[in-house]
C-alpha cells in the first residue's frame, strides 16, 4: 500500500469511477491507475470496485469505507506536509524575550539587529525584567524565550540551558585610590560608599558576602539601571561590581575596571525555556544567533529530558 494507490482511489471516487480523467488529472497512463488499483485490492484481499469487461461500475460497501479512511488519511498527510512548509518557511509573528536588564540593554541589541536582517516580518517585543518576573513570565506562558543570570529553583515546565559564563569587575571612577592596589581585597573595596546595582545576581552576591565577612560600606546607593549606577561611579558617588557585559572601556572613558576574579567566581548565564510552549522556527534561529552552540537539537534535548531543577550557578 502506498499513498499514490490511496489518491488514485479516492480520485476514482470522486470522477465517478472515470479511470481516463483521473489519469489526464494526475499526469499518469489510464493502465498505470487500473494496474495500481488491482495491486491494492490483492494486497487488501478485497474488491474496492466491481467491475464490468474491465470498467468500474460501483464501489463496493467496503470500499466505500476504505475510501473514506483513504481520504482521511490523505488529509492527514496533507496537514503534516503544510505544517513541515509553514514551520521550514517560518518568516512572521511574534517574539517574546524576557531578560535582565543588563542582557536587555548590552547584549541584545547587537543579536536583534541581527536577527531582524534575517526575520523583518517577525515583531519582537524585550521584557526587561528581574530574574524571578522572567522566570514567572516564562511559566505564565508570556514569553517565548527567557535570558538570565540566576536561574533559581526551574522545577517543573521550565528548564534552563547554558550558554555564556561572566566575569565580574570592580568599576571606579578614573583617578580612583583602588587603581593604585594591586590586588584589593574586601577590606579595600568596603572604604568606600558601594554603588549597588539591583535586581541582579550580581548585587546579591556583593551584599551577600559583605554581610558574611561582617563589612559594611559606608553609604550604600541602589540603582535598577546599569547605566546610572555607572553614571553615579564616574561622579565619585562610590565604587560598584558589575558583570564585565556592561563596560566597555571605549563607551565608559570616565570609568576603570580591575579585575576582581580572586573576590568573585564566573557566573552562567541561561536560556530558559517552557516545555509546554510550541516554539517556532525562527525562535530557534534566535536562539542560534544568540548562543551558536545551542542547536535546535540541544533544546528538544532539554524539552524531553525529566523536568528537574538547575543548580546556582
Amino acid at each position: 500500500m502506498n499513498l499514490q494507490q490511496l489518491r488514485f482511489i479516492t480520485e476514482v471516487a470522486r470522477r465517478d469511477l472515470k479511470v481516463s480523467r483521473v489519469a489526464e488529472l494526475l499526469h499518469v497512463s489510464q493502465p498505470s491507475v487500473s494496474t495500481q488499483i488491482r495491486l491494492l485490492e490483492e494486497e487488501l484481499g478485497l474488491t474496492i470496485f466491481t467491475r464490468q469487461r474491465n470498467r468500474l461500475t460501483a464501489i463496493t460497501p467496503i470500499g466505500g469505507e476504505i475510501i473514506e479512511r483513504a481520504r482521511r488519511a490523505l488529509m492527514e498527510i496533507d496537514d503534516i506536509r503544510q505544517l513541515a512548509n509553514a514551520h521550514s518557511a517560518d518568516d512572521s509573528g511574534t517574539l517574546t524575550i524576557a531578560a535582565s536588564h543588563a542582557q536587555a540593554r548590552f547584549r541584545l541589541p547587537v543579536i536583534l539587529k541581527k536577527f531582524a536582517d534575517l526575520y523583518p516580518r517577525v515583531h519582537i517585543t524585550i521584557r526587561p525584567e528581574s530574574g524571578r518576573q522572567i522566570t514567572d513570565t516564562m511559566r505564565a506562558g508570556q514569553a517565548d524565550i527567557g535570558i538570565l543570570s540566576s536561574p533559581g529553583d526551574l522545577q517543573g515546565d521550565l528548564f534552563g540551558i547554558p550558554f555564556q559564563t561572566y566575569r565580574r569587575l570592580l568599576l571606579v571612577a578614573a583617578g580612583h585610590p583602588l587603581l593604585k592596589v594591586p590586588r584589593p581585597t574586601f577590606d579595600d573595596i568596603a572604604r568606600y560608599s558601594i554603588v549597588m546595582y539591583e535586581p541582579s545576581q550580581t548585587g546579591s552576591v556583593v551584599l551577600d558576602t559583605l554581610e558574611r565577612l561582617g563589612k559594611q560600606a559606608p553609604t550604600l546607593l541602589k540603582a535598577t539601571n546599569a547605566d546610572v549606577v555607572k553614571a553615579y561611579v564616574e561622579q565619585g558617588l562610590g565604587v560598584s561590581v558589575l558583570p564585565e557585559l556592561v563596560f566597555d572601556p571605549k563607551r565608559d572613558r570616565g570609568l576603570r575596571a580591575i579585575n576582581v576574579d580572586h573576590l568573585f567566581s564566573a557566573s552562567t548565564t541561561f536560556i530558559v525555556l517552557n516545555r509546554k510552549h510550541y516554539l517556532r522556527a525562527y525562535a530557534y534561529a534566535f536562539i542560534e544567533i544568540l548562543a551558536p552552540q545551542v542547536t535546535r537539537r540541544t533544546v528538544e534535548e532539554g524539552q524531553h529530558a525529566p523536568p528537574a531543577g538547575l543548580p546556582q550557578p
